[in-house]
């Protein structure tokens, strides 16, 4: 008899595979426009979905966002059926069949015997829930493809996000979701703030932004971070713009779109010295600023023992935001922890926060943990947390598709960075399945122009743009809506 891990293992490698299966199947229908009738694109598209189904929440596909309401485990023998007859019938010429053409008239081909069969498990799960759902709800959840969207970490190379953002909202899809690691965490947190995001305050906030006001020397104890050769300061600059109506810090909950942050533990034991032992042997937490040569020969040090914590071993992947107690932090501290590299960016606490610090201590003593840093060394494009908590109910439709936002890879504007980013890449690699897409952008600006001149941003988010413009077309074809619609069965009147 399986384990309860192994059933879970088993079921998300059966969700992890339907979704394979739809997005080959997406791409072979952008591909070939008109292959098929729009009637069989359909049927094809819900057959997919109907053996996706599981648990959701009725409602929460159209109104894009988790309701005030029970959700409801969906359980039949005729769907049972129809999973694996899909999981079987259907995988194999959509995974297997490389020429995309081909594919989507074999699926086709396949499907069209068993139309009768999909109709009569949908019956059966409409009749057996009648009291829980209707119809149109069913037909919501399996039609309606939710946005979310996944920054990963870059440092100045992810500018060309807010141009992709604001490419995707003029095109109608606005992020149900939204999950960041380190500069994806502090440009996500804006895109957070509002459902209908406004992409020209956001560049008037950031082309304001000044390197003294962000960046200080100045030496500090750690109490929750790690320590490195500046302090990152972001509630300075962006604190007003995240308040409530009061005048009160905004928590993640206030934020209009969900919106979870990936943050770095270290672990106990980890590293042989203390967070305080490393920057008094490092050199860090000094008062002045260093000469330009010798801040450039620091960096150059730092970024070489940056690939250290790049481990597992040494850091574990927190979310924040991803239960009642975090997503009660302040929302600029879950952006700052993120996107504080070791060694190199030092954020903590340096105002009184009795709750905040009450937060900060449980966690830290949950995970097992002796320092917060940036989520990019556990999980620079996090797509598996992203898909995770979609399944486990985060925002009440399991239907949603995981777009990945990836500037940190191998390119010209890396040169520096390269031995990193091949690591990271690695990485990025393991957590890719769990997005139906991901994006690489380039140009981008380097990682190390953490507050670029004001033509240097505006050349970043034309990048960006431009970048998302070719990719839209796809998108727009797997976010379609998907109906319902009725086999034809010889003899059957309407």
């Amino acid at each position: 008899m399986a384990s309860q891990g192994e059933a879970v293992d088993e079921q998300e490698e059966q969700a992890l595979r339907l979704q394979r299966m739809e997005t080959r199947l997406v791409d072979g229908l952008f591909e070939h426009p008109g292959i098929l009738p729009r009637s069989r694109e359909h049927q094809l598209r819900y057959a997919i979905a109907l053996a996706g189904l599981d648990t959701f929440q009725p409602g929460a596909a159209r109104r894009g966002r988790r309701l005030k309401r029970a959700e409801v485990e969906v359980r039949t023998p005729r769907l049972e059926r129809w999973r694996r007859q899909v999981l079987d019938g259907l995988g194999a010429p959509l995974l297997q069949i490389k020429d995309s053409r081909e594919r989507v008239l074999t699926a086709s081909a396949r499907l069209a015997p068993w139309l009768l069969q999909m109709s009569r498990a949908r019956q059966e799960v409409l009749e057996r829930y009648a009291s829980d759902f209707t119809e149109r709800q069913l037909d919501q959840e399996l039609g309606i493809k939710t946005l979310v969207s996944v920054a990963g970490g870059g440092g100045g190379a992810g500018y060309v996000y807010i141009g992709a953002w604001d490419v995707l909202q003029a095109a109608g899809l606005v992020p149900a979701y939204v999950v960041g690691a380190s500069m994806g965490a502090v440009i996500g947190l804006f895109r957070a703030r509002a459902r209908a995001g406004d992409f020209d305050s956001y560049m008037r906030v950031a082309r304001a932004l000044r390197a003294e006001d962000i960046f200080q020397f100045v030496s500090l104890r750690t109490r929750f971070g790690f320590p490195g050769l500046m302090r990152l300061f972001l509630h300075g600059t962006l604190g007003r713009i995240f308040e409530r109506e009061d005048g009160t810090p905004m928590a993640l909950a206030d934020l209009e779109i969900p919106f979870d942050t990936i943050v770095a533990g270290i672990r106990r034991g980890a590293l042989e010295e203390s967070p305080q032992q490393y920057a008094q042997s490092h050199h860090l937490h000094e008062d002045q600023r260093p000469g330009r040569l010798q801040l450039r020969a620091r960096v150059a040090v730092q970024l070489v023992r940056l690939a250290g914590f790049i481990n597992p071993r040494v850091v574990k992947q927190i979310v924040v935001g991803a239960d009642p107690a975090t997503r009660d932090f302040n929302a600029v501290d879950a952006a700052g922890f993120s996107a504080a590299i070791p060694g190199l960016l030092h954020y903590d606490m340096t105002r009184d926060d009795p709750h905040m610090e009450s937060l900060l201590v449980d966690l830290m003593e949950r995970e097992e943990v002796v320092a917060l840093v940036d989520g990019g060394v556990a999980n620079n494009v996090p797509a598996g947390p992203a898909w995770r908590q979609v399944r486990q109910g985060r925002i009440g439709t399991r239907n949603a598709a995981i777009v990945a936002f990836d500037s940190f890879h191998p390119q010209a504007s890396h040169l520096l960075m390269q031995p990193i980013t091949r690591i990271v890449a690695l990485q990025v690699a393991l957590n890719e399945r769990y997005a139906h897409h991901r994006i690489e952008f380039h140009p981008t600006l380097s990682p190390l122009n953490l507050l670029p001149e004001p033509e240097d941003l505006e050349r970043a988010v034309a990048w960006g743009r431009e970048s998302m413009a070719q990719e839209l077309p796809r998108l727009q074809k797997l976010f379609e809506r998907v109906k319902w619609v009725e086999p034809k069965v010889p003899g059957r009147k309407k």
